[in-house]
């Protein structure tokens, strides 16, 4: 254990006052106890706050009432002159005296006991026996009982059982516990053999009674005149008799009333009280407060306006407007002449509550004990209250509730977790402390991570998790890739950036996930590399290539397009070719017997990947790629305005004859997208051919007309010879144009 520095309060019951040596209640203070005025204590009236932080001796004092005090007792039978009556005396002995002990005789099982006249909570009998019992070192058995049923039976709750031996003059405490009701407290001897049953003084205690100390207390009032029942006072007034009406304003004039109610049970009361003030006066008369109704005479009224429903008349009355208690007929009623002078009970309600319980480790607040006042409790820290906070002075000087109770509650030391801590907030584990979670870096709290001492001594929770701190998953870029360690985008995970061939990368290629669920950098970009671009304008002749097949590889020679500069030219007329692309793949290989003219620069959509156009045998073109192999994709190249070949129609050496001019003809393109110019040997010997012979008929149709334009115009047209050699001429020239245009 600890050495405590100070103790808790220790508590106080009802009706006490507790006074500290040392206000700060440390180590070795004295709490001392005393009772409210009309209240005996019942225990230890010293305490001592020991170095553990606790009170000695163990218990907390009683301040209770002996409500058994002049009530009605009976006994199963008397013997000596030992009356029941001799219990309740107020006087004890520690010897047999028939003067104030009972006695009975010798019975099977001897029996007394004692009205109470109102339901108590009985708390603790006390028993003072006379005479000793059952012989010598023979137990006896004393049981209690408390209850509402006729006690002679034996058929009321035990309260309690003793089983030992009784001694002259010593007493016996017998509590109740819990505290249990009723207006009938019996003692019953039960033992081997019939015995004789002597009691010197019994008591009956309960702090849940209306002492006559918090009653009205006036100078001229009778000494013993007050009773109390049910939570009002009760003063009887013998010595100055009058009138019903003197003795109403009376009353009323000390904040009081005459009689206004009545039950058998107050009926029981007011009988017992009156008879055993005048026991040996029985005539005496007491003036009570209903009166005969004015609107019917057959009905009486109290007077505070109610109706009396309950009446105890010991004859049919003789017509009077007023009621009395009447002592020569057993206290019963009897009207009354109004204007008789006699004696009077005047009824109070008790001005206060006094002070209430105080449970331990509890603090009380109230600023009076009066009617209608409150008080409030709250308990110290790591306890719980069980009960009202709040409780209320009545009318009748009873609070409207039980005492509560301040509850040691203890939860332990909470649950550890996984990558994560806690801190108790208050440094204790009691009621309503509290403690607190934390996880680790790179670790995030799933559940609550406050957690309280509840009243069932557990946490109000479950403890929490400490979870991996998630980031985003990275979002893939474009022409790139990105892979995380360990597959998580986790605390501490790196996630790595590369880039297609062809880009570069532009940020960082590693981010981190930190602790706060974020990465370190921000994302990077994959942009494409810048190439070098090469513009090359390429002027191409039209030649004429002769091209003679041997088993040795293919020999080409070019030639001009003009066979002599001595021969007259013709000049013909043709299109404008454009120049080819200079390309970067090497020339292709062809073989002897096709022919080709070079293709025209064209526009092209570039595609990852090339194929090579293959046509059916027996001719075959192979085309040399320089693309990266990675690419697959070939786009269709859309000859939109493809200039035709000047081939004869129909000629074996025009393999695209047969084709329309928008057709969709594979390219190759290379990695700039230029198309290279090809060599089409065998179209160029065509054409070379087509011109010799173009030539030729030329050369000779000029021949002719010369010829006749010579030798034969004057002789056979001496008269139109001009005209002849002009319609001639323009016949052949004619002609030369159609195969000319025939040639194109």
């Amino acid at each position: 254990g600890y050495a405590a520095a100070t103790c808790p309060f220790p508590g106080a019951p009802a009706h006490s006052r507790v006074d500290f040596s040392d206000e700060s209640l440390a180590v070795g203070c004295v709490a001392t106890y005393t009772c409210e005025r009309g209240f005996e204590l019942l225990g230890p009236a010293r305490r001592i706050c020991g170095h553990d932080g606790t009170w000695t001796p163990d218990g907390i004092p009683f301040c209770v009432l002996n409500v058994a005090a002049g009530k009605a007792p009976m006994q199963i039978s008397t013997e000596e002159g030992g009356a029941p009556q001799r219990a309740l005396d107020g006087s004890t002995s520690a010897v047999f005296s028939a003067e104030t002990c009972t006695l009975t005789k010798t019975e099977r099982v001897p029996w007394w006991y004692v009205n109470l006249l109102e339901p108590y909570m009985v708390q603790l009998v006390r028993l003072d026996f006379g005479k000793p019992c059952c012989g010598v070192n023979k137990p006896a058995v004393i049981v209690v009982r408390v209850g509402n049923n006729r006690p002679d039976l034996g058929t009321n709750p035990i309260c309690n059982r003793f089983t030992g031996f009784i001694e002259e003059g010593q007493p016996l405490f017998l509590p109740c516990n819990p505290p249990m009701p009723g207006a009938f407290v019996s003692v019953h001897l039960e033992g081997a053999a019939p015995s004789q049953l002597s009691i010197c003084e019994a008591f009956v205690y309960t702090d849940q009674a209306l002492p006559i100390e918090r009653c009205p207390q006036f100078r001229d009032q009778p000494p013993g005149s007050t009773a109390t029942y049910n939570g009002k006072c009760y003063i009887f007034y013998d010595q100055q008799p009058s009138n019903f009406r003197d003795s109403l304003a009376f009353c009323r004039s000390r904040g009081g009333t005459l009689v206004d109610e009545s039950n058998p049970a107050l009926q029981g009361f007011i009988s017992w009280e009156l008879w055993r003030r005048h026991r040996s006066d029985s005539s005496s008369q007491y003036w009570m407060g209903a009166v005969r109704d004015p609107q019917d005479p057959n009905y009486w009224k109290w007077v505070n306006g109610k109706d009396v429903t309950v009446s105890f008349w010991n004859a049919p009355g003789d017509g009077e407007g007023c009621a009395r208690f009447d002592g020569s007929k057993g206290w019963l009623w009897a009207d009354t002449d109004c204007q008789a002078t006699l004696n009077y009970i005047c009824q109070h309600q008790p001005k206060a509550c006094g002070r209430p319980e105080q449970p331990p480790n509890s603090t009380m607040t109230t600023e009076s004990f009066e009617v209608g006042a409150t008080v409030e409790y709250s308990c110290d820290k790591g306890h719980l209250l069980v009960g009202p906070t709040v409780r209320t002075c009545l009318d009748t000087g009873f609070y409207d509730e039980f005492p509560p109770v301040c509850k040691r509650i203890e939860c332990g030391l909470p649950a550890e977790i996984r990558h994560g801590t806690y801190v108790l907030v208050n440094g204790t584990t009691s009621y309503l402390s509290h403690v607190q979670y934390y996880c680790e870096s790179g670790y995030e709290m799933a559940g609550r991570s406050r957690l309280v001492c509840d009243i069932d001594e557990r946490w109000n929770g479950p403890p929490p998790r400490c979870e991996v701190v998630q980031c985003e998953t990275p979002v893939p870029i474009q022409n790139g890739r990105v892979s995380v360690s360990g597959n998580a985008s986790v605390f501490g995970a790196v996630a790595e950036y590369e880039c297609a061939r062809g880009h570069r990368l532009l940020g960082p290629q590693q981010r981190t996930c930190l602790a706060t669920g974020l990465w370190d950098q921000p994302a990077p970009q994959c942009q494409p590399e810048e190439r070098p671009t090469t513009t090359t304008t390429t002027t191409t002749t039209t030649t004429t290539t002769t091209t003679t097949t041997t088993p040795a590889p293919t020999t080409t020679t070019p030639a001009p397009l003009t066979s002599s500069s001595t021969t007259p030219r013709l000049v013909l007329p043709t299109r404008p070719r454009p120049s080819p692309r200079p390309i970067s793949s090497p020339t292709p290989f062809f073989p002897a017997e096709t022919s080709r003219r070079p293709r025209p620069k064209i526009t092209t959509t570039d595609r990852p990947t090339t194929r090579s156009y293959e046509k059916p045998p027996p001719r075959k073109v192979t085309v040399s790629d320089s693309q990266d192999a990675s690419t697959s994709h070939v786009p269709h190249i859309i000859v939109a305005s493809h200039p035709r070949e000047n081939q004869i129609l129909g000629s074996g050496n025009n393999i695209r004859a047969e084709e329309t001019p928008r057709v969709n003809v594979p390219q190759p393109v290379d990695g700039e997208r230029r198309e290279g110019a090809r060599l089409n040997i065998g179209s160029i010997i065509a054409l070379g051919s087509f011109g010799a012979l173009v030539f030729l008929i030329a050369l000779i149709t000029t021949i002719v007309i010369l010829f006749r334009s010579t030798d034969y115009c004057p002789t056979l047209y001496p008269c139109g010879c001009r005209n002849s050699v002009t319609t001639n001429s323009e016949k052949h020239f004619g002609a030369m144009k159609i195969l000319v245009d025939l040639g194109k």
